[in-house]
């Protein structure tokens, strides 16, 4: 599967089969997001693999927007300390969920070319994540990703036309297809 199929073929599933994930299948999934574009390259991103089924399910508990009882979930997280010692704070707030959204981009197509469901989540209750997974303070959770074989595959959302968001030189001249 070539990336542009994967791109429009991608779906969010929120529905899974009870069905686990291979290791070596999140491995590869982690590796994409390794690969990820970052600002500066500095890669503060970490990530947390949830496979432990009362881990996923405290997740959930303290996630309202990750629905379906996922095999597996890992949660994207920034680490300010990098940024600190690579950047500084205003790189930290401004690029931090820029990278961790790349990374999650590319870990998402990753899994839906390896045959697997995801639903990417930003609601959650930060300080509750923190605190289950563990992590120090100089470790923001910035998204979660739920990960699975799907029950249900929906339909693709519409999406507004190249007309309506896209432009050819400046704001007002419509793009064209040649």
């Amino acid at each position: 599967m070539d990336v542009l199929e994967a791109m429009l073929k991608r779906r969010s599933v929120r529905s899974y089969l009870p069905k686990a994930v291979p290791r070596t299948l999140l491995g590869k999934m982690l590796e994409a997001a390794r690969w990820a574009p970052s600002g500066g390259n500095v890669q503060a991103w970490k990530f947390i693999v949830v496979r432990d089924s009362r881990m996923v399910q405290m997740l959930r508990i303290v996630s309202p927007g990750m629905f379906g009882e996922p095999p597996a979930a890992i949660v994207i997280c920034s680490d300010k300390k990098r940024y600190l010692e690579l950047g500084s704070e205003m790189e930290y707030e401004y690029m931090a969920v820029a990278d961790c959204a790349l990374a999650t981009e590319n870990l998402v197509l990753a899994a839906h070319s390896l045959g697997l469901a995801t639903c990417i989540v930003k609601s959650f209750a930060e300080a509750a994540v923190s605190e289950l997974l563990e992590l120090p303070k100089y470790i923001r959770p910035e998204l979660i990703v739920s990960i699975g074989y799907a029950m249900n595959v929906p339909q693709p959302p519409p999406k507004l036309a190249l007309s309506e968001i896209a432009y050819a030189d400046k704001f007002g001249r419509p793009w064209k297809d040649e």
